[in-house]
């Protein structure tokens, strides 16, 4: 096997020939020592660049420094120099409007001096003045005829125009009385249709009532009949706050004209939540020193609500039912037997006097002698009794310690109330908080 093996390569070394080309040398590369020494030298240029930009960079911060440096300094220059200007205008102008103040003061205390004939001002007023020759000419050519006359126009001309700004004053207030008492009469119209219109909306709201109890199955015509009135209502209130509005401004313009002062409103004043004290407690008697039932003004209606609500005889005046005589007796027995107060809603209509006129209708004299507390006296209330009252209603049955809780409270929406009812009760103003 080996003897083969050998033979076998002799025979194949036996066949093997040189190339007839040269055969190409190995690449010879740089050495480590030139490839170290580029290393070297791109290291240092990078070195030197990077030096270069730090020293190009601090070169330019610098001359940015400096330049900001130089315009602000720049800046500052011209302010000063702008200041300075202004100041020495300042001075010049406050200079000037001195000197021409001191020549004003000097001319009218020489003119005041000669009106006057006080000679020693004249002369002090003299020595103070450089140049004498215009002073000289002026009183030179002084006329006092002329000066006299003069006087006596200016006078007259004062006393026309006195007596002329007086007959204009008259006559703006003759015109604003007129435009007032119109007004006044708007205002009393539009609470009497104000009134009318209650009355139809009750009588709207009975009649569905009756309709309901007796089942005759036509309420959608008495509903409908209910809303056309609460339509009618709400008009006629809009008019009538308006109507007032327009009053209350007219009356203010009366005043400014005349140039009456202003006066603080009489009465008492409080808040919706001390309404409990000021009328129900009487806080600090303040209601029964002044001796008159008070009259509680509030626009909103809140003090209504709560009176309503409270234990009282509550009475709305522009429902006609409440207005009845009778009812309005047994309302008034009530709170004088129970001690509790009788209430008037006078809404926004001045229903006073048919208040009045209702209570004069109970009883002949019976609306001034509430006012006034005489029913209270003598057991005079007593006259009030019916045969059909009733045990509870008999005289043993009022007692002192309830009369002396009985009050009686009128209760209106209008601003400005009457001046009549201002007289008879004591007005209470309802301060809403802002």
């Amino acid at each position: 096997m080996n003897s083969k093996k050998g033979g076998a390569k002799a025979a194949s070394g036996k066949w093997q020939t040189s190339p007839p080309w040269p055969k190409p040398r190995a690449a010879v590369g740089p050495t480590p020592e030139a490839q170290a020494a580029t290393r070297i030298q791109c290291a240092f240029r990078q070195h030197l660049a990077r030096k270069a930009l730090a020293l190009r960079r601090q070169e330019r911060q610098e001359y940015l420094e400096r330049m900001e440096k130089l315009q602000r300094e720049a800046y500052l220059a011209s302010v000063r120099r702008e200041q300075e200007a202004a100041r020495r205008q300042r001075q010049q102008e406050e200079a000037a409007q001195r000197q021409r103040q001191e020549e004003l003061r000097r001319r009218g205390r020489l003119l005041d001096a000669a009106f006057e004939g006080d000679v020693g001002e004249i002369r002090a007023v003299l020595q103070e003045v450089a140049s004498l020759d215009a002073v000289a000419s002026v009183l030179q050519t002084w006329d006092l005829g002329l000066t006299e006359a003069m006087l006596q126009n200016m006078e007259a001309e004062r006393q026309r125009r006195a007596q002329e700004d007086e007959r204009h004053k008259q006559a703006e207030a003759k015109r604003l009385n007129l435009k007032v008492q119109q007004l006044a009469k708007e205002q009393q119209r539009c609470h009497k249709e104000l009134q009318q219109a209650y009355c139809e909306l009750n009588r709207r709201i009975t009649e569905h009532e009756e309709c309901e109890r007796q089942c005759m199955g036509r309420t959608e015509f008495t509903l409908q009949a209910i809303k056309d009135s609460e339509a009618q209502v709400d008009r006629l209130r809009q008019e009538a706050q308006k109507a007032e509005e327009m009053l209350a401004m007219a009356r203010l313009e009366l005043r400014e004209q005349t140039q009456e002062e202003e006066q603080e409103a009489p009465g008492l004043k409080c808040q919706v939540t001390d309404l409990h004290d000021v009328l129900m407690k009487d806080v600090g008697d303040r209601i029964r020193a002044d001796g008159r039932w008070p009259l509680v003004i509030d626009p909103s209606g809140q003090a209504a609500t709560f009176l309503r609500y409270q234990d009282t005889n509550y009475v709305d005046a522009v429902n006609p039912e409440h207005l009845r005589p009778e009812r309005i007796r047994l309302a008034l027995l009530g709170a004088l037997r129970y001690g509790k107060p009788l209430v008037f809603d006078l809404r926004e209509v001045d229903l006073f006097p048919v208040v009045q006129q209702q209570l004069e209708a109970v009883q002949p004299g019976l609306a001034p002698a509430l006012l006034s507390r005489e029913l209270l006296a003598q057991d005079r209330y007593l006259s009030l009794l019916r045969p059909t009252d009733g045990p509870e209603y008999g005289p043993t049955q009022f007692q002192e310690a309830r009369l002396a809780h009985f009050r009686l409270f009128f209760v209106t929406q209008v601003q400005w109330p009457p001046v009549e009812q201002l007289q008879v009760l004591l007005p209470v103003r309802v301060q809403l908080p802002h």
